[in-house]
Parts: C-alpha cells; structure tokens; sequence
C-alpha cells in the first residue's frame, strides 16, 4: 500500500509540473501575441518620440535666435552626427559667427574642437525665427530634418514631401503616421495613423 501511495504522490508531482509548463507557455503566448500586435505601432511611436524631439530643437533654436540678435543663419552644434560636419566640404567654420555674421571667436578650429561644436551646419533662419529649408524641395526637408535632428530620415524610414505652396515640410511614416512641420510659422502637427 505504501509503494501505490508513493506512486500517487510521484504521478500528481509530475502533473503539477506539467500543469505550471502549461500555465507558462499560456502567459508566454498571450506576452508574445501583445508584442508582435503592437510591432507596427512602434514607428508611429518612433515618430511621436521624434514630435516631442522636433518641438524641443525648435524652442531651444528659436530662442538662441532671440538671444543671438535675430540672424538669417545660425550655427547648430551637434556632436559630429549632424551633416556637412568634417566632410571635407570647405565650410563657413571660423568665418562666420551664428550672432552677426563677423569673425567667429574660435578662429581656425583644429578637427578635435570641430568634433565637439560641429564646423559647418549652418542653418537658414526666417524672419519670424524659425529654421527653414535651404532648398524649396523634399531634399531641402530631408536636410532641415538631419540639421535639427542630427539623424537621417532614412532612419525611421519616412517619406519626405515638401508642399511648396503651403511650404509645410511632411514626414510620413510606413504606417501613414505624419509630422508636418510649417516653416513660417514654426508649427508642428503629429497625426498617428488611426488603427
């Protein structure tokens, strides 16, 4: 009797292990139904990361803008991720400054310093303080974007246009959630892509 008892107690210990694999399969299972759902949302969550990012750069530019006695360019300094930094293309590094237009203070910077400032990403500023794009096209938007951002459109795989009439740069990402960024006016308008 007691070899049957052992043999019960052994069989429900087997059954309880079972049971637990199967309840952790079961939540393994739900975790990964709610990952691979909510994979598509998370380019338009990139994009609303990158809405909160744009909303920043441009205060912060705008604001330098006011305190720089209102240039028609400025200097942006990104470490060196932002584009025509050390490029080798000839830039305006120690010939301009972004206050005036005189002399830069820094002179002639070794690639060392060009590293920390970033040498030669000037950007277009309208009248009303906001950055505009140097070219009237998508590719001057994929520049204004890479000059705020200091990351590529390519990146987050958007679709740059440009609407010259409203002139209103718009990034659309794969699932249809856009940015529009109006460059008179320094508006910015996230639109998630409806499920």
């Amino acid at each position: 009797m007691l070899s049957q008892q052992k043999a019960d107690d052994d069989l429900l210990s087997v059954y309880g292990k079972i049971v637990a694999i199967v309840v952790l399969l079961i939540v393994l299972v739900i975790l990964g139904a709610r990952y691979v759902n909510t994979a598509p949302n998370l380019t338009s969550q990139g994009l609303a990361f990158e809405h909160n990012r744009l909303l920043n750069v441009l205060a912060m530019v705008r604001s330098q803008w006011l305190a720089s006695g209102r240039p028609k360019k400025m200097l942006l300094s990104w470490y060196d991720v932002a584009p025509n930094v050390l490029n080798g293309t000839k830039g305006n590094a120690g010939v301009e400054s972004s206050k005036t237009g005189q002399t830069s203070a820094f002179g002639q910077l070794d690639s060392t310093e060009a590293d920390l400032i970033g040498t030669n990403n000037w950007i277009q500023i309208s009248p009303k303080g906001w950055p505009i794009v140097d070219t009237d096209d998508d590719k001057g938007c994929k520049q204004l974007w890479q000059q705020l951002l200091a990351t590529s459109t390519t990146e987050l795989s958007l679709t740059v246009v440009y609407q010259k009439t409203e002139q209103v740069c718009r990034y659309v990402s794969p699932n249809q959630s856009s940015l529009s960024y109006q460059l008179q006016t320094g508006r910015v308008i996230f639109l998630s892509a409806e499920q």
